[in-house]
């Protein structure tokens, strides 16, 4: 059956900016992108990720089809170092932490309350069990000390809940914990993952699947009471450097592939801009913008409070406009054919499955960042799409990268074309040995990635004299060989 509306899923790599230009959430994000001296990219997911953290515990989204979702994403950013991951990490969860910081003094006093009461609670409880030991042992029943027994053992006084949002280096048992004596709605955050990606956390794929899809877990303990999490919400922010995940990989990675852990992550692998980024003595920072969104995402920190006294309070439900669900459908159905035969999500149905489910909850947390009234529209809907789309794009180049040989082909052709902008043509071979990127000066890997490019007709080795010579502009014909 054919589709009737006209394809709006963008091309693979094509990025709509104009149609997030007027929000505040690319407004704020560029700021941060400017001052922090980091990609644009990567500000923005980090920035969506501060957004779900505090949204999550709130808020849930009914999808078209009616099931009730968290708003909660995971994002995965991956950066060398020196790419400014971690000033960008601290100032987009500056507010959380500040609020963290201002609500644990008044959780210790709290707690010195609580401690004074369970003491008082303890004489009581003694006092009557002493009362009833006695009225047995002479033969009564201490039927009203036992029921006095049974009100005061209502009346136990429970400790205080701490108000937490983020953890970053932790167990497994310590995080899935926290989330029953603390609030139901926390954060696994850290501008260096490889503490995730090497220790016990990430064992714990199957838990961070449950509570990704808002399901209930149960962690198992040898010697201590189970740990259910029911309706509780957990978000995952890993920022990592690229040999650290690149090692994980080729050890767990096939794992993490196949337990879908990985697929429910929108992914950011910029480019480095190492090189680029320069100061300027006349240059002003100007964070107009990013105050809007501090201010906002203070607010959404604040809904949360209520959790510490009240965890089981109910979450407000967003919904789709009947257009905006339209709108997703459609999205959701054009990512569906693509995962078919040929299509470009066809090598990679683990994350295709997850990323309409990702675009829904991307429009939720704009919806929400932006201060929309009512339910979400259908540009709301693009907004998320050409965001969610765009880094799948990452997501493949991360976790699907071309043979070794195609990668080095490209490396090497860039190194080509810095020569080819001096009319640099003609090289010879053991030159090129010597001076290439230094990945490439391997006798081995230098052939094969020439062999790429011989076949792109970007290359040709030829011999003159005894001596190997390779041609960097092929396409002009053969090169004069006299000044040889």
């Amino acid at each position: 059956m054919s589709y009737p509306l006209h394809p709006i899923l963008p091309a693979p790599g094509h990025f709509n900016a104009q149609r997030l230009a007027p929000t505040l959430l690319w407004r704020s994000s560029h700021e941060l992108s400017q001052n922090c001296q980091v990609s644009m990219d990567l500000s923005v997911l980090t920035l969506l990720a501060g957004v779900s953290i505090v949204a999550q515990g709130r808020y849930d989204l009914k999808m078209p089809y009616g099931a009730i979702k968290p708003t909660t994403i995971n994002i995965l950013g991956v950066a060398g170092s020196g790419e400014g991951k971690s000033p960008l990490y601290d100032k987009v969860l500056n507010v959380i932490l500040e609020s963290q910081r201002q609500h644990r003094r008044e959780w210790r006093k709290r707690l010195d309350d609580y401690h004074g009461e369970l003491e008082e609670w303890r004489t009581d409880e003694k006092v009557l069990t002493q009362a009833i030991y006695r009225k047995q042992t002479k033969g009564g029943t201490a039927e009203r000390d036992r029921q006095a027994l049974r009100e005061l053992h209502q009346r136990q006084p429970e400790p205080p809940r701490k108000f937490r949002l983020l953890y970053e280096d932790t167990t497994p048992e310590a995080l899935f914990s926290g989330l029953v004596t603390a609030i139901p709605s926390a954060a696994l955050a850290t501008d260096e993952a490889e503490v995730f990606f090497k220790g016990a956390m990430n064992r714990a794929r199957s838990h961070l699947n449950s509570l990704w899809s808002g399901g209930s877990t149960v962690i198992t303990r040898a010697t201590k009471e189970d740990i259910v999490l029911d309706d509780a919400r957990l978000m995952l922010l890993l920022m990592v450097q690229p040999g650290i995940l690149q090692k994980y990989m080729e050890t767990q990675g096939q794992q993490a592939r196949d337990s879908g852990m990985l697929a429910r992550f929108l992914v950011c692998a910029p480019p480095s801009i190492r090189g680029q980024r320069f100061y300027s003595v006349h240059s002003s920072t100007e964070w107009d913008a990013w105050k809007q969104a501090e201010a906002r995402l203070a607010s959404l920190t604040r809904e949360n409070l209520i959790l510490v006294h009240a965890p089981d309070t109910p979450r407000e439900v967003l919904e789709f406009t009947p257009e905006g669900a339209a709108c997703w459908v459609q999205v959701a159905n054009e990512i569906e054919r693509q995962m078919g035969p040929g299509g470009y999500f066809e090598a990679c149905p683990d994350h295709g499955s997850k990323l309409a489910e990702n675009v829904a909850r991307v429009a939720a947390l704009i919806h929400l960042f932006e201060g929309h009234e009512g339910s979400i529209i259908p540009e709301t809907v693009l907004m998320a799409m050409d965001i969610s789309l765009y880094h799948s794009g990452h997501f493949q180049q991360v976790f699907m990268p071309p043979p070794q040989e195609e990668q080095d082909a490209y490396r090497l052709n860039e190194w080509f074309n810095e020569l080819r902008q001096f009319n640099w043509r003609i090289m010879r071979y053991n030159d090129v040995r010597q001076r290439a990127p230094r990945t490439l000066r391997d006798k081995r890997r230098l052939k094969d990635a020439l062999e790429v490019l011989i076949v792109q007709q970007q290359a040709v080795v030829f011999t003159h004299y005894r001596t190997r010579y390779i041609d960097l502009m092929p396409w002009l014909g053969p090169p004069d060989l006299s000044m040889l």
